[in-house]
């Protein structure tokens, strides 16, 4: 499906996010620039675009956000308290109630939890609880588990709430809980039939294990690493 138009010397081509990655990746290996493609037109016509001649960008998203705004994105990961609980529960509910309503998956899903759930799994020794914060928002929220034992670390549940996705903020959330706690010896899960989100994962440097549960008839849960 087009993604995009860009606008060239009078005509119109459609470029997909694929066809952008990959020309974005080949211009940064040979020539060390990377260009928009979103806004060729700006490209001939305003030297001073923000969005020429950078190589920091690798996810499109963010690259489209900082063109609209001329600020590079940044999070940050705000540790949660005890008495901010009620909150991360109805963030929680409201980030996973569309999964919950496609797959049905009431046995499991973030969406059905109660708030003891969450309390119970906050107070874990090992847990710790972060809000993703964007421009001082609360754009979604991540846990970490970190035994310290040897174990991989594992990051879940993740969620950005639906009015801030598609901003390349899961992303950055991950890259900055490994700067927390280290790149490697990482483990997660998700839904196989989420694309978007093996495509993350996968971006990111994890690899399936193989392991892969199935929940019911239209969902099953795949098994990442990151070593």
């Amino acid at each position: 499906m087009p993604l995009m138009h860009e606008k060239r010397t009078g005509h119109v081509s459609l470029m997909t996010k694929e066809d952008w990655e990959t020309s974005h990746r080949t211009m940064k290996r040979e020539l060390e620039i990377a260009r928009c493609g979103l806004a060729c037109c700006l490209c001939s016509e305003n030297v001073t675009c923000k969005g020429c001649k950078r190589d920091d960008f690798d996810d499109l998203e963010e690259l489209i956000d900082f063109i609209k705004t001329g600020k590079k994105m940044c999070i940050d990961l705000k540790p949660i308290a005890r008495e901010d609980i009620e909150t991360v529960w109805k963030m929680q509910v409201e980030a996973f109630s569309d999964l919950l309503e496609k797959y049905q998956d009431y046995d499991m899903s973030p969406a059905a939890e109660d708030m003891d759930k969450v309390l119970a799994r906050f107070e874990q020794p090992w847990t710790t609880y972060f809000f993703i914060m964007a421009n001082n928002e609360k754009v979604g929220a991540i846990r970490v588990v970190d035994k310290k034992d040897g174990s991989r670390k594992r990051i879940s549940p993740i969620w950005i709430m639906p009015e801030y996705r598609n901003k390349g903020y899961a992303q950055q959330a991950i890259l900055a809980a490994e700067k927390k706690y280290g790149s490697t010896h990482w483990c997660l899960d998700t839904i196989l039939q989420e694309k978007g989100n093996l495509h993350l994962y996968e971006k990111l440097g994890y690899h399936q294990t193989g392991r892969i549960d199935r929940v019911n008839d239209h969902m099953d849960i795949v098994y990442y690493e990151k070593d």
